[in-house]
C-alpha cells in the first residue's frame, strides 16, 4: 500500500523530477567540462521547460477543481473568524465559573426539617467550643444548649465562649409584642404558644440571664456574655465556629444551616457582631456568688448587683420560678 501511494506520488510531481534530475546532471557535467557550454544551454533551456509544465499543470488542476478551492476559502474564512470564537468561549467559561460558584454557594445552605434540626442541632453541640445565640428568650439554650456544651468541654478540658442576645426583660411592652406575635401564629389550642403571656416573658429573660450567672459560677472555664435587644427578631440564630442555624418557633418548621467558609456565614456573623454591640451589655461579672439552693432574696441581690431590678408585681413564688426554670429547665421540644 505504502509503494503504491508512492508511485502516485512521483506521477503527480513527475515534471518536477525531471528537471531537478537533469539540473543535477548537467551541472555536474558543467563542473567538470565533460560537455560544452552549448549543451549545458539547452539543458538549463529544457529544465525551465520542465518547471514551466509542472506550474501549468498545477494551475491547471486548481482552476478545473472548483470544489478544491470552495474548501480552501472555507478554511481560509474559518480562520479569520477563529479569534471571535475565541473570545465567544472565553466568555461562556466565565459564565460557568461565575454559575459554578454560585452553586457551590447555595449548596452550602441546607434545609432541615422535622428530626434533621435537633440531630444537627446536636452534632453542632458535641464540637462546639464557642456558641453564638440572638432571638427571643433563649429558652432551648437555657435548657439544652448551655448543660450540654458545658458537660462536653470540662470532660474534654476546654474552654467555653458564649454569647447570648435577648430580649430586654425590662421592657414589658416588647415582651407582650413577642408574646402576642407567635400567640396569634398558631390556630391550635393546645399550641404551648397559646399561653404565652409578657408577664411569662420576662420570667423567661430573667431565668436565662440568672442561668448565664450559675453556669459561669460552676464552670469557671466557661466565657458568657448576655446583652439585651430593644427589638424582637422572629428568628433564632445559633451559631458555632462551623455552623449557623436559623430556626423560627422549633423543630416543627423548617430550618437553615450554612457551614463556616461560606458568603453567608461570614455575612450573618459580622451581621450577629453588629447587633450585638449595639445592645445592652449585662455586667455579669457584678454578679454575687450564689448557694446552691439560692433564695428569693439572694436571687433579688443578684439582679440588683446586675442592674436589673426585678419587677415589684413578681412574688417570692415567682423569683422561685426564676430559678427553677434557670438551673432544672426542661426542653421546650421534647
Amino acid at each position: 500500500m505504502r509503494t503504491w501511494g508512492v508511485i502516485r506520488w512521483l506521477g503527480a510531481n513527475s515534471e518536477a523530477l525531471i528537471a531537478l534530475v537533469t539540473a543535477v546532471i548537467v551541472g555536474i557535467l558543467g563542473l567538470t567540462n565533460s560537455v560544452s557550454a552549448s549543451v549545458v544551454n539547452s539543458a538549463i533551456l529544457a529544465t525551465l521547460a520542465a518547471l514551466a509544465l509542472s506550474v501549468l499543470r498545477s494551475k491547471w488542476e486548481f482552476n478545473a477543481e472548483p470544489e478544491a478551492r470552495a474548501r480552501l476559502l472555507s478554511a481560509q474564512q474559518s480562520l479569520e473568524d477563529l479569534p471571535a470564537h475565541i473570545r465567544r468561549i472565553s466568555q461562556v467559561e466565565e459564565l460557568l465559573t461565575d454559575y459554578r460558584a454560585t452553586l457551590d454557594e447555595e449548596s452550602a445552605i441546607r434545609i432541615l426539617r422535622g428530626n434533621e434540626i435537633t440531630q444537627s442541632l446536636s452534632e453542632a453541640r458535641a464540637e462546639a467550643k464557642e456558641w453564638i445565640f440572638r432571638g427571643g428568650t433563649a429558652t432551648f439554650v437555657r435548657a439544652v444548649v448551655l448543660p450540654d456544651c458545658i458537660r462536653r468541654a470540662r470532660r474534654a478540658r476546654r474552654p467555653l465562649n458564649v454569647r447570648l442576645e435577648i430580649l430586654d426583660p425590662r421592657d414589658l411592652r416588647l415582651c407582650e409584642r413577642y408574646a402576642n406575635f407567635f400567640r396569634h401564629g398558631v390556630e391550635d389550642p393546645n399550641e404551648d404558644e397559646q399561653t404565652w403571656t409578657g408577664e411569662g416573658t420576662q420570667l423567661e429573660l430573667y431565668a436565662t440571664i440568672f442561668a448565664a450567672c450559675w453556669w459561669k459560677q460552676h464552670y469557671p472555664p466557661l466565657k458568657i456574655e448576655v446583652a439585651l435587644s430593644s427589638t424582637m427578631t422572629l428568628f433564632r440564630f445559633d451559631m458555632t465556629q462551623n455552623f449557623l442555624f436559623i430556626t423560627e418557633r422549633g423543630p416543627r418548621f423548617p430550618a437553615m444551616m450554612i457551614r463556616e467558609g461560606r458568603f453567608f456565614y461570614d455575612y450573618w456573623r459580622n451581621e450577629l457582631d453588629e447587633q450585638f454591640d449595639q445592645s445592652y451589655k449585662i455586667p455579669l461579672t457584678d454578679a454575687p456568688r450564689l448557694s446552691e439552693q439560692p433564695t428569693p432574696t439572694e436571687t433579688r441581690d443578684l439582679f440588683a448587683r446586675l442592674r436589673l431590678d426585678l419587677p415589684d408585681s413578681f412574688s417570692d413564688d415567682d423569683v422561685d420560678l426564676i430559678v427553677r426554670q434557670a438551673i432544672d429547665a426542661q426542653n421546650p421540644y421534647a
